[in-house]
C-alpha cells in the first residue's frame, strides 16, 4: 500500500512540474498567455514546443507564433526578423514560408527602414513565389520603396 501512494505522490508531482506536457497543451497555454496580455510569457511556451518537439505538427505553428508575437505585441522589429528567418529556414515547404519572406521584407522597409535589406527580401519573393497571391503587393512595395505616402500616386487621394 505504501509503495502505491508513493507512485500515486510522484506522479502528482510530476505532472504538476508540467513533465507530461503535450505540444498541444504548450501551445493552448501560449494562446491563452498572448490572450491574457503576457506575450512573453507567451513565447516561453512555444519555445518549449520548437525545442522538445521541434518534429511535431505544432513545432511550425508555434515557431511562426514567435516571429508574429515579436513584431505585432512586442514590437521588438529586429529579434521577428530572426524568428520569421529561423521558420523559413527549418520548415522551408510550409505554406506560410512566403509570408515569413514577405514579413521580413516589409519589417525593414516600414519599421527599421533599412530599405537595402527590404529589398532584398521582396526581390527573393518575387524570385521564388512568382505566382503567389502576393506578389502584386510585394512589386508595389518594391516599386515605392522609401516614399511617403504622399508621394505614392495610387495612395495620394488617402491623405487629401
Amino acid at each position: 500500500m505504501k509503495n502505491k501512494s508513493y507512485s500515486i505522490l510522484l506522479t502528482l508531482f510530476f505532472v504538476s512540474c508540467g513533465l507530461f506536457k503535450s505540444a498541444e497543451d504548450y501551445f493552448d497555454e501560449a494562446e491563452k498567455m498572448r490572450s491574457n496580455g503576457n506575450p512573453l510569457e507567451a513565447i516561453e511556451s512555444l519555445n518549449k514546443i520548437t525545442s522538445k518537439f521541434s518534429t511535431h505538427k505544432r513545432a511550425p505553428e508555434a515557431q511562426y507564433l514567435k516571429a508574429e508575437i515579436l513584431y505585432r505585441d512586442l514590437q521588438d522589429f529586429s529579434k521577428s526578423i530572426i524568428e520569421y528567418e529561423k521558420f523559413a529556414n527549418q520548415f522551408p515547404n510550409n505554406k506560410k514560408v512566403p509570408f515569413s519572406v514577405f514579413m521580413q521584407g516589409f519589417i525593414f522597409a516600414n519599421e527599421l527602414m533599412a530599405y537595402d535589406s527590404a529589398k532584398t527580401y521582396y526581390e527573393k519573393f518575387i524570385t521564388k513565389y512568382p505566382n503567389h497571391e502576393m506578389v502584386e503587393s510585394v512589386k508595389f512595395e518594391l516599386k515605392y520603396l522609401g516614399m511617403g505616402i504622399k508621394e505614392i500616386p495610387e495612395l495620394k487621394h488617402l491623405t487629401e
